[in-house]
């Protein structure tokens, strides 16, 4: 039986636990050759330990820095030849009522959710542009949707990597290169940590359901593309939801 994604050679940030790593190691079951990033050497060494494959690598990088980010895909290029795929996994949340948020955390957020996957997507269009085309398939929320009470910081985030999201469907157009947005509902993660109770409640999906659709969205005919897909327990509130 053929694999999905045979050969195909995929960056994806903030790979080394949760729905990153789920997906990674989703990837490399379909064939295919993973660099993973993580915000430090030793959470990427955990993950490459724990997933123990060969065609899995790792590198420690800020997604907010240009610099980092070009590194990145030159260790992708000298390891790969290429890049095929790009998954803007990468992400942080800072809640609280809107009066107690501090500037800087709100900036942290915008950093890593937002400039990290416009930085990531800059290079995969410079890489890609000359390869062919690909495809970039961002992380985002139910929440660009739908937010819940002392979001500020993630919400925006989302509501904004969804516009981005669009627009790069639209320069990406004539070059071959497809970007996708997938919005997961609540997932087993340790982001729940420091939830409030009634959040933790909530059902949840485990990460490998959300990883299946992922591999889904990538591995789509070249004349297909999955524009948006959002996906949840059907037993959590997001329907109506206050």
């Amino acid at each position: 039986m053929s694999q999905l994604l045979a050969d195909k050679a995929i960056i994806i940030t903030g790979g080394t636990r949760g729905i990153g790593l789920a997906i990674a190691v989703a990837c490399l079951a379909e064939g295919a050759r993973v660099l993973i990033t993580g915000r430090s050497q030793e959470s990427v060494d955990q993950a490459l330990e724990k997933t123990r494959h060969p065609d899995m690598h790792g590198v420690a990088a800020n997604v907010a820095s240009e610099e980092d980010t070009i590194k990145v895909f030159e260790l992708a290029i000298q390891k790969f030849g290429k890049v095929d795929m790009l998954v803007n996994n990468a992400g942080i949340a800072r809640a609280g009522a809107v009066q107690n948020l501090r500037a800087k955390d709100f900036q942290m957020v915008m950093d890593t959710n937002l400039t990290g996957a416009f930085l990531y997507s800059r290079e995969a269009f410079r890489v890609m542009k000359d390869n062919g085309g690909g495809r970039i398939l961002n992380i985002g929320s139910i929440s660009s949707q739908t937010p819940r009470f002392g979001s500020v910081p993630y919400t925006t985030s989302k509501f904004g990597l969804q516009g981005m999201t669009r627009a790069l469907q639209i320069d990406g157009r004539e070059l071959g290169i497809m970007v996708s947005c997938l919005h997961p509902g609540n997932v087993h993660t340790d982001i729940w940590d420091k939830a409030p109770q009634s959040v933790v409640d909530e059902p949840k999906m485990e990460v490998k359901d959300i990883a299946r659709v992922a591999v889904l969205m990538l591995s789509m005919p070249d004349n297909t593309t999955i524009i948006d897909a959002t996906v949840l327990d059907p037993r959590q509130p997001f329907l109506g939801r206050g």
